[in-house]
């Protein structure tokens, strides 16, 4: 089970002002190149947009320094995000983080929006537990916005906000079944525990939960283990393990860990690399309509 929230997109780039120099022109053609790819993503023209986001994070790495670096870095985030290329968002947005906390302090405004973004990845990607560090840091810098940067905010702190009551529900409706063997409940309950309030406290039972739901078959808790163990997501990370549960998941016709294990033959992670049955697994999880084995696709077919 995941809970996935609906976000307003927030077309709000980070610039900074320019004077009269070689440097100043730079900024000046940094500055006019992120405009145009915020205007290119309203008309809809999505892969202009992103060329010029990267053109101008080539021009602030080769000519500019960590501040307008790092606004470069949180654009091509957001924009990820935005689009639902969460994997791409995150990379981008953390390390505009590292760059924003270095250059304004680790509580300042623009630190806030680079802190939201991460926090709403992960949530899209329903992924509350490595959120909820970002949801907790930004919840003292919300004073700092206003109008849609704060209506932004607050959806994105409203999503990481727990309904006790309802979790307890959730804990005593699926607990019974889950003890009885049922693989969904089985599922269904990790997946509370790992979005609720005490995760850390609770994660070997989260882990044997899924395990159990996996061991009998049930698919999306074959995938999640697989995530689990890729992305070290409350246990070490694994590759090895990582692609066997992804391999397991994709032979039961999951889209999404058909395309995961694809990459993972494709590097070589955790296994021998193998690019001809990678491209056999990305064309089967792109006929099932997942949108990065689409675009994949595409690529190569181009």
């Amino acid at each position: 089970m995941k809970r996935i929230i609906a976000l307003i997109p927030i077309f709000t780039a980070l610039f900074l002002s320019a004077g009269c120099s070689h440097q100043a022109i730079q900024e000046s053609y940094w500055g006019a190149g992120t405009s145009v790819a915020l205007d290119e993503e309203r008309k809809g023209n999505i892969q202009k947009a992103e060329t010029e986001l990267k053109v101008a994070l080539g021009r602030a790495d080769r000519e500019l320094d960590d501040e307008k670096r790092a606004s470069s870095l949180h654009n091509l985030g957001a924009f990820y995000r935005r689009h639902n290329r969460i994997s791409d968002a995150i990379h981008y947005l953390n390390k505009a983080l590292k760059l924003e906390e270095k250059t304004s302090g680790s509580s300042s405004e623009r630190v806030g929006r680079t802190l939201a973004e991460l926090a709403a990845a992960h949530a899209i990607e329903g992924n509350f537990f490595e959120g909820r560090v970002y949801a907790d840091r930004l919840k003292p810098l919300a004073k700092y916005y206003s109008e849609n940067e704060a209506l932004f905010v607050e959806k994105v702190l409203e999503a990481y906000a727990i309904d006790i009551k309802k979790y307890e529900g959730d804990v005593a409706r699926l607990k019974p079944k889950a003890d009885a063997g049922n693989p969904e409940a089985q599922y269904e309950l990790a997946a509370v525990y790992f979005d609720g309030p005490h995760a850390k406290d609770v994660l070997p039972k989260i882990i044997s939960l899924y395990e159990n739901a996996a061991n009998q078959k049930y698919t999306d808790a074959q995938y999640y283990l697989g995530v689990m163990y890729d992305k070290g997501r409350g246990v070490t990370n694994n590759d090895k393990k990582a692609r066997e549960w992804y391999r397991i998941a994709a032979e039961n016709n999951h889209s999404i860990a058909q395309f995961n294990y694809a990459v993972f033959l494709m590097q070589g992670r955790g296994g021998p690399k193998n690019e001809e049955e990678a491209w056999v697994w990305i064309r089967k999880s792109s006929a099932q309509g997942y949108p990065s084995a689409q675009r994949a696709l595409s690529r190569y077919n181009q």
